[in-house]
């Protein structure tokens, strides 16, 4: 992006407060120092640039420079310094998912049209619990697009009570508070949009030898194997939703196997029946930046909810639907887990909803629920004995 344009997108942001002066004056001092490793072609030897300099192209002191330069090295940017010279970057910083990284893509992917932005106020939490529970303990008070992401995870969260697992600085963890204008029971519609936004932004990278598809309600899988999972959670009155936190996980470059390994027994049985694990990394065979990867996610995002069409979302779905066709069970879900209809996915009704053909050839609607492929992924087909 042109600087006096990224200068100019910060300012508004600053403006509009939903970034702080010094996210805004990282985010234009670590641009600038990527540039100059860009022009040296990714090698430690570009150009150095002096405080002075920066400064003046920042309109900052050089003591300020001193101190994001400081800052940002904390978050894991290798800048060195060069004496009687200034300050250079070592390496990229494409990996990172601190703001400071991720921001200059976002803002080259979303125009300063847009009402809101998925990831505007950016929060990053080196560590926690849960980014979903950690924005929950903000949502009523934080503007719509306010993101919270992690580099590790260590209490991620699943649909009906399942853990979610993630390898630390290795794949994407992250939740973004929305308030849209929608009634309670379409709430799950917004769980469909953000399924349809990562499969558009998977579909888009180069090399990608599978197709992406969507299991229904929230999981993205690559080849029958699930490489993303979506949590969404709200706060509603009788006519409409106040908020909603759509808590997303992606594996970028971990390697499912390991975490497999990793799980206990009961975390091992949550898996019966499901698709396995899969990561980006585990198809492409080499690591993807994670940067460029969610600033792409949070465009995306923002294009889907802010130009909500739920017509378009389901048929966006539709076309990616793995279940229809295929004999499935649905079972109430945790504890009991009891079975509700057993029979053929028929794809996704008019209001988001699992159409299922029972036993008598009848259509069942299935708006929750946990759905399992009968004799796939791992699961032993369903015995039932016939009354």
């Amino acid at each position: 992006m042109n600087p006096a344009i990224l200068l100019e997108r910060l300012d508004e942001a600053v403006a509009r407060g939903v970034l702080t002066a010094g996210q805004a004056h990282r985010v234009a001092l670590a641009a600038e120092l990527d540039r100059t490793l860009a022009l040296a072609g990714g090698s430690s030897l570009g150009a150095a640039l002096s405080g002075e300099m920066l400064g003046r192209a920042l309109g900052l002191s050089r003591a300020a420079v001193h101190k994001h330069v400081e800052h940002l090295r904390s978050l894991g940017f290798a800048i060195d310094s060069v004496a009687g010279a200034g300050y250079r970057l070592t390496r990229p910083h494409d990996d990172l998912v601190v703001p400071e990284a991720v921001l200059p893509f976002l803002l080259e992917l979303v125009g300063p049209q847009e009402r809101w932005v998925a990831g505007l106020p950016y929060r990053y939490l080196e560590r926690c619990g849960s980014t979903n529970a950690a924005l929950k303990s903000s949502a009523a008070s934080s503007p719509a697009g306010t993101l919270v992401v992690s580099d590790g995870q260590i209490e991620g969260r699943g649909r009906l009570g399942r853990t979610w697992v993630s390898e630390p600085g290795k794949d994407l963890t992250f939740s973004v508070l929305l308030r849209p204008e929608l009634a309670p029971a379409q709430a799950h519609l917004l769980s469909l949009a953000a399924a349809v936004a990562v499969a558009e932004v998977l579909e888009g990278i180069p090399g990608l030898p599978v197709r992406v598809g969507i299991k229904w309600p929230n999981d993205v899988l690559l080849d029958d194997k699930k490489v993303c999972g979506i949590l969404l959670e709200g706060s509603m009155d009788a006519d409409r939703l106040q908020w909603a936190i759509a808590g997303i996980g992606l594996n970028v470059n971990s390697d499912p196997s390991a975490l497999m390994r990793g799980m206990t027994p009961g975390e091992e049985q949550q898996w019966a029946g499901r698709p396995r694990p899969a990561s980006l990394r585990g198809y492409l065979g080499d690591g993807v930046p994670r940067a460029p990867l969610l600033a792409s996610l949070l465009a995306s995002l923002t294009h889907l909810w802010t130009r909500f069409d739920p017509a378009s979302v389901l048929e966006d779905v539709r076309r990616r639907d793995v279940l229809r066709g295929r004999p499935v069970e649905v079972l109430a879900g945790p504890p009991r887990n009891e079975l509700v209809i057993a029979g053929e996915a028929l794809g996704v009704g008019p209001e988001g909803q699992l159409l299922v053909r029972g036993p008598e050839g009848e259509t069942v609607p299935v708006f929750a629920g946990d759905v399992t492929v009968r004799g796939a992924w791992g699961q032993p087909p369903r015995v039932v004995r016939e009354l």
